[in-house]
């Protein structure tokens, strides 16, 4: 490799913007901890659904699930944009596993809420029962920590499990995980159910509406 090249890989390198990721499927509770996250470590919080909806980055709305279509590499382009302005580093609220163009990832925390928990919390929120069991099922079987980890280094990913926890002292050990090589906890949901003899009712209710 060049002596140019070389140059222009470290002045890259160099020049990344850095950004911390709360994610979670939806009703964890990635809005209202991230935002406070965000106002401990005095830094700007970006909620991507938000985000999407006022940059108009969206090129379909999904009446069925209540979803909006967004292209993942628009999205990235424009929130790298946003980020590269940011003195400190922001923390993104997202569920899907993506990293911003020019950016640096520097922690993802993945918060996690008893499957029996999200699937009231998602109720309550009138979402269409398809979805409800969609995002069920996704946090039963770890799917947003095996994507994020796979996306990311794994020392990088850590996982927090808020089923219990009031937003402040879920916000306080995000910020902990954020700045420390911790991995969180260890987080298994079929023991658990299964543990508690509500793992068959709860797979009932995932097989009717998957």
């Amino acid at each position: 490799m060049g002596t140019e090249c070389l140059l222009s890989l470290n002045y890259y390198m160099e020049t990344l913007a850095d950004l911390y990721l709360i994610a979670g499927v939806p009703g964890v509770g990635k809005t209202m901890i991230g935002s406070l996250v965000a106002k401990m470590m005095r830094t700007r919080f970006i909620d991507l659904p938000d985000f999407v909806k006022s940059e108009r980055l969206y090129t379909a709305y999904d009446k069925s699930s209540k979803s909006y279509i967004v292209d993942v590499r628009t999205l990235s382009a424009a929130l790298g944009s946003v980020i590269e302005e940011e003195i400190r580093p922001p923390i993104v609220a997202t569920h899907i596993a993506f990293k911003p163009r020019g950016c640096r990832v520097l922690k993802v925390v993945v918060l996690r809420k008893n499957p029996l928990r999200l699937l009231a919390t998602l109720r309550s929120r009138g979402y269409p029962a398809q979805k409800v069991a969609a995002n069920v099922a996704a946090e039963l079987m770890d799917e947003q920590y095996v994507e994020f980890t796979h996306k990311f280094d794994g020392s990088r990913v850590a996982q927090l499990d808020v089923t219990h926890l009031g937003r402040y002292e879920a916000a306080k050990k995000a910020v902990k995980l954020l700045s420390s090589e911790s991995s969180g906890d260890t987080v298994d949901w079929v023991s658990l159910l299964e543990r508690g003899s509500k793992l068959n009712k709860l797979l009932l209710f995932l097989s009717k509406y998957s």
